[in-house]
């Protein structure tokens, strides 16, 4: 029994076939599945009915879960002291764009300098398709609007950031208060329809019965490139226009609508090889408690683990 046969048993385990735990471990499934039935052979048990469609764990297989989680804890925390720290191997992180376009790059700059031999792949997306990657596993931690309320789910609360309509100079929109019924000429462009932000306002369009033309756009960025463009007016995180409300790329919209902050997380999945993630949530905490210095990031500061 090794710790390559232990921890392959546990990604079929968690993971449910052969063929994701080999995409995760990057080898082959036939590498996967004889190491599975050496760590059976050397334990003397059947760890998993492969009589179905999909594998399951059998009593002992469960049995086992549980020991395998315990030693790979172990592992890792072993490897964490032996670094002083520093973090290595892979790390899959999934970024919401808000994140993506406003503070996160500067962390990475910092996470990279405190452990340069950390390999780092990004996703970048919106937050509903962050939480199904990390929840199946296909990233091990996500910056998302959370946190997210599954169990199996460590949430490290990080900022919140204010919603803001803003729209080009040339619209003439800025400098006197409106209300939505003001907007009608123009294209409304904010987040995609499964999302907090676009719902709100949505509902609140439905209830005074405005005709308002509301475009969900899956990318943050082309979202503000449109609205620079003045194309239309943008719902939009303060967080990821105040440089171009500073240098007058883009106005402020003073409306009677006011939707809440977006709540910022990072979330990863408990479990015995979790360490690498919790230091990062970590740090992008601190990294946030050093640096937001203004009013379009607002950190928080208690209760920040749940």
């Amino acid at each position: 029994m090794n710790f390559a046969q232990i921890r392959s048993f546990h990604l079929v385990a968690t993971l449910g076939t052969f063929a994701r735990a080999a995409e995760r471990l990057n080898a082959t499934q036939p590498a996967v599945s004889a190491r599975i039935a050496a760590l059976e052979r050397s334990l003397d048990l059947v760890l998993f009915d492969r009589s179905g469609h999909k594998v399951a764990l059998t009593q002992d297989g469960r049995a086992f879960l549980q020991t395998a989680e315990r030693l790979l804890q172990i592992e890792a925390q072993f490897l964490a002291s032996s670094r002083s720290g520093k973090l290595t191997g892979t790390l899959r992180i999934g970024i919401a764009d808000t994140i993506a376009i406003s503070w996160f790059t500067d962390f990475l700059v910092e996470l990279r300098t405190a452990s340069p031999a950390v390999v780092v792949e990004l996703r970048v997306g919106s937050s509903y398709r962050l939480r199904e990657e990390l929840i199946t596993r296909q990233i091990d931690i996500a910056f998302l609007a959370g946190p997210l309320t599954e169990p199996e789910v460590q949430n490290e609360l990080l900022c919140a950031c204010p919603m803001v309509f803003v729209g080009a100079p040339q619209l003439g929109l800025h400098g006197r208060k409106l209300t939505l019924w003001d907007l009608e000429p123009h294209d409304i462009y904010t987040f995609e329809r499964l999302t907090r932000p676009f719902q709100s306002l949505a509902g609140e369009i439905n209830a005074i019965g405005a005709p308002l033309r509301l475009s969900p756009i899956g990318s943050l960025y082309t979202n503000i490139l449109l609205v620079r463009k003045g194309l239309g007016v943008g719902l939009v995180p303060l967080c990821a226009v105040d440089e171009d409300i500073v240098e007058g790329r883009l106005k402020r919209l003073d409306l009677d609508f006011v939707i809440e902050d977006v709540r910022f997380a990072a979330a990863y999945l408990r479990g015995p090889e979790s360490l690498v993630a919790e230091a990062v949530a970590e740090a992008a905490s601190d990294f946030l408690k050093r640096t937001a210095k203004s009013a379009s990031i607002k950190v928080i500061y208690e209760d920040s683990k749940i």
